[in-house]
């Protein structure tokens, strides 16, 4: 019996991903904009961090390493020192400065994604001059909601933290090494599922805040309440998608670490890869939780509007975006 109700539950994740599929199908040339959008984006993120915060890591490396070998007492090694310190200060401008660039992007991301799947789900159709502007004032349920997920976030991880310290302290021995890793690799797995199962309610109640105007601890709200029912096939759901971006991420450390210094092209090639599927993966789970949102909120979790095939309604890409996509 609970194979079988297992198996039930696969089909019906299967089923909403394929769902989430006839949407991007839906108006091709609108969700495959939205995702160059969002490549680009990710791409000039990229672009900053390894044209400026990388160099600046090698600087402040390069100047840490020359202060062992040179007299404490001796002036060089003062302005060594001072010159690390300055190394240190601009590499932490850069970082602040990748972080709220950062924030921004998935923000904006967070608001084109959601509204252009919503849109699309519906039938809906707006100028591309209505859909900029419909995006510029829904920005501040999306961001208020963040702000308290990254509060809840931040209070998980201390108690993650706070639990951790002490198994860490009882197992400092050499003797205790394995029996150490072992139960820090337990918690790691437990950690993740439950986060897994939190987010749950994170990225529901960011698609709230963006199709409604509901935000902050109402939406955390409201998603709670509606989303009762599919809890197990979200679950599973965020599971997937984790494993997928954390199996593409060991990917291109495996490649990074086997590729000589000769050989950097390769490297490069396996993070535009991982960059473009990852910015693909993140697409794809906001449209899955915009359908659940709708699913969701119909009367017995069916669908608002079906979705299945040969009832597809190709949506006027030019009407909606006035006619400046190719």
């Amino acid at each position: 019996m609970g194979r079988f109700s297992f198996w039930n539950l696969l089909k019906e994740v299967v089923g909403m991903l394929n769902e989430s599929r006839k949407l991007f199908l839906k108006n091709k040339k609108l969700m495959f904009s939205v995702l160059l959008f969002y490549i680009l984006l990710n791409g000039l993120l990229y672009l900053f961090n390894v044209l400026t915060i990388t160099p600046e890591i090698t600087t402040l490396n390069q100047d840490l390493n020359l202060l062992p070998t040179m007299d404490p007492s001796s002036p060089e090694y003062m302005a060594q020192l001072m010159k690390v310190f300055a190394d240190f200060r601009l590499f932490i401008i850069s970082s602040d400065i990748f972080n709220a660039v950062s924030f921004i992007i998935n923000l904006l991301s967070v608001l084109v994604i959601v509204h252009a799947s919503a849109l699309t789900y519906k039938h809906e159709n707006v100028k591309f001059k209505d859909f900029v502007v419909l995006i510029l004032k829904s920005w501040k349920g999306p961001l208020v909601t963040s702000f308290y997920i990254s509060l809840f976030s931040l209070g998980y991880l201390l108690f993650f933290v706070i639990i951790l310290f002490p198994i860490i302290l009882s197992s400092l021995s050499i003797a205790s090494l394995f029996s150490l890793v072992a139960k820090v690799f337990v918690l790691l797995v437990l950690f993740a599922l439950f986060a897994s199962y939190l987010a749950i309610v994170w990225y529901l109640s960011l698609v709230i805040s963006v199709v409604e105007e509901t935000y902050g601890i109402q939406a955390l709200g409201e998603a709670a309440k509606i989303v009762k029912g599919m809890k197990p096939k979200l679950f599973l759901l965020n599971i997937f998608f984790g494993l997928l971006i954390f199996g593409l991420a060991q990917i291109v450390t495996l490649v990074s670490r086997v590729v000589d210094t000769s050989q950097s092209y390769a490297v490069t090639i396996a993070t535009g890869l991982y960059l473009v599927v990852s910015t693909f993966v993140v697409m794809f789970l906001l449209m899955t939780y915009t359908v659940a949102y709708f699913q969701c909120k119909s009367p017995h979790g069916q669908d608002v509007e079906s979705l299945r095939d040969g009832e597809y309604a190709t949506l006027p890409t030019t009407s909606l975006l006035g006619g400046a996509l190719p």
